[in-house]
């Protein structure tokens, strides 16, 4: 669904929407999306304080289309950033592992999500401001 990147590592972009909180701002935005042929990989959603903020994966191979879609459909684009993904087996505690690693090598991670699952691992994609220093802090 996604390429990898040199290091071997999956790579995404997370897209982020402000909104108002009222029906019909999901479709809005996967109905620009869908109808630029953008995939969603993961996504995720809340409200506060009578705002909606709508958090999109997408391949990086589609960002530039997904940032052209929203933007002609007037849909407000708040922030764009990398995301890295990571296989992990699907144990109990290799998350905490995984993070630890993160935090030791002073990465602040932004956002996480499960894109993906496999029979034995499961796929985490960390929004991340610097990608490299991510994949350094996890030896890869």
């Amino acid at each position: 669904m996604r390429g990898s990147d040199q290091g071997g590592n999956i790579m995404a972009t997370e897209l982020t929407i402000k909104v108002p909180n009222r029906a019909g701002q999901l479709a809005a935005i996967s109905t620009a999306l869908g109808d630029a042929g953008v995939n969603i990989a993961a996504l995720a959603g809340s409200t506060l304080g009578g705002k909606g903020v709508v958090h999109i994966v997408v391949a990086d191979k589609d960002a530039a289309r997904a940032r052209r879609a929203l933007k002609k459909a007037k849909l407000r684009l708040s922030s764009d950033r990398k995301l890295l993904e990571v296989r992990l087996a699907d144990k109990p505690g290799t998350l905490a592992r995984v993070a630890k690693r993160l935090g030791a090598g002073r990465v602040s991670v932004d956002s996480a999500y499960l894109t993906g699952i496999g029979k034995r691992s499961r796929t985490i994609g960390f929004g991340v401001k610097d990608a490299r220093k991510a994949k350094k802090a996890l030896g890869r």
